[in-house]
């Protein structure tokens, strides 16, 4: 039985998601506020001006994604695979790689718990190798946020044979126009607003040219996930009204009031300042003074928003690599590590799942067969580098009297501290290591033979001395 749906029922998700880690939209406008039933427009507007937005959706999500692309993906195909090798020079027609492609999109993959890349070739392929290079007859990528995906039709197996989704264009007068775009196994068709048909057109490659690329583990039957990121987005937001009620309290209650007693004569010829001397009765049973608003309510709220922001890391579970720093034992900063590099590897699988869907389109595009593979990391080596430097100086500490050992150890810190180096370097320091642990051994071992040899020729003067006296 397939399912099928109109609408888009997650639209004001992926907003709450996109402005939250952009800092734009409802967060630079003030629109993330609520307005509370006893404050008036006046107020709510001065309060949507004092707003600021400490964004940390974005670092929190990066630290997910950044860690895969640090280093360039391992991509291997056929030799003389020429059509390959222009594709992915200029994937998408803007000049962009594929390497560029995959990053950027693996943010919003992961942002929107799933993006849509369509594998497009409007133009035939030519009949030779100069003209598919010369002509750049090549599909080419298109990605399609959620937000945009308004209509569907999928198996139970998962297999798509239905996808529409919109996209605004500019019409000659400059004005926006929104286009809907239906694929199905067999062929495409583009409409505009009053379902008149714009384009249309075969392609008969069997299959919907649509590569859906998940943010972590999903069914293929569901078409917009539950976004990973929704609950970090929404207690970002929280974090900003509460930092909004924060700044209006300071503004309006950071100076202490004078007070006065009144003795009829008004305070209008009061002057305050660093120069000034303030004058009052001497009889007056009470002498001017200042009151100072109750500091609870701003107390409150920076301990609400330490809590939520510690939190947001929690529920990331990055709360070790970056964020909330927490006093914790060997183990239980191992067991938090370990979660983090599981969380990498299985957003990995996914973005290398998306890349080998992307290569088999474009053959199926181009009747081509490239004997493409690419490998993504799946170990990211995220440790803490202080305590495995502390361990490794412990081990030092011991006077085991193992060179090898030595040198073992002295790996185990490149390891850490230089977890990306080249393979070539990483040799070369590791040789360098054994032979000043060598030169060290040499060394005390000559300096023992002196001592010997010393102490035998003391003895020697002294028994020399010993019968020369006698």
């Amino acid at each position: 039985m397939a399912t099928t749906s109109t609408t888009n029922m997650r639209e004001g998700e992926y907003e709450l998601l996109h402005d939250a880690y952009y800092g734009t939209g409802m967060f630079s406008s003030g629109g993330a506020l609520p307005k509370h039933p006893r404050e008036d427009a006046k107020n709510y507007a001065f309060r949507q001006s004092l707003a600021y937005y400490l964004n940390h959706t974005a670092p929190i999500l990066n630290a997910c994604v950044d860690p895969i692309f640090k280093d360039e993906i391992s991509r291997n195909y056929k030799d003389g695979s020429a059509e390959l090798e222009v594709f992915m020079n200029n994937v998408d027609r803007l000049g962009t790689t594929l390497q560029e492609f995959m990053r950027f999109n693996a943010t919003q993959s992961k942002l929107y718990g799933v993006i849509y890349v369509l594998v497009d070739n409007v133009a035939e392929i030519g009949e030779t190798m100069a003209d598919v290079v010369s002509k750049r007859q090549l599909p080419y990528l298109y990605a399609i946020e959620p937000k945009a995906v308004y209509d569907w039709l999928v198996s139970d197996i998962g297999e798509l044979e239905r996808f529409s989704y919109k996209t605004t264009v500019f019409n000659d007068k400059e004005e926006p126009v929104i286009q809907f775009h239906t694929w199905t196994k067999t062929n495409w068709a583009v409409r505009d607003a009053e379902g008149k048909t714009i384009a249309h057109g075969d392609h008969n490659l069997g299959r919907v040219p649509v590569v859906q690329w998940f943010g972590r583990s999903s069914k293929k039957t569901d078409i917009l996930p539950p976004p990973e990121f929704l609950s970090i987005a929404k207690t970002n937001k929280q974090i900003y009204h509460q930092c909004s009620l924060l700044t209006q309290i300071l503004n309006m209650q950071t100076f202490s009031t004078l007070t006065l007693p009144d003795n009829g004569q008004g305070a209008a010829d009061i002057t305050l300042g660093t120069n000034n001397v303030l004058l009052y009765p001497a009889e007056s049973s009470h002498a001017p003074g200042f009151i100072a608003p109750d500091r609870g309510p701003a107390e409150i709220l920076m301990s609400s928003i330490k809590t939520l922001t510690d939190d947001m890391y929690r529920l990331s579970g990055i709360n070790s690599v970056i964020g909330v720093q927490e006093a914790k034992s060997g183990v239980a900063k191992q067991w938090d590590f370990e979660r983090t590099n599981q969380r990498l590897a299985d957003f990995s699988v996914q973005c290398e799942s998306a890349e080998y869907d992307i290569i088999e389109l474009f053959e199926l595009w181009t009747g081509t067969n490239v004997n493409y593979k690419c490998d993504y990391p799946r170990e990211f080596k995220i440790n803490d580098i202080t305590d495995s430097l502390a361990q490794s100086q412990a081990v030092l500490d011991l006077e085991l009297g193992s060179n090898t050992l030595k040198v073992e150890t002295g790996k185990k810190v490149l390891d850490s501290y230089l977890p990306n180096i080249e393979p070539d370097t990483f040799d070369e320091i590791v040789a360098e290591i054994e032979e000043s642990v060598q030169r060290q051994e040499q060394d005390e071992t000559y300096h023992n033979n002196d001592d010997e040899v010393e102490g035998g020729a003391e003895d020697e003067n002294a028994e020399g001395n010993k019968q020369g006296d006698r």
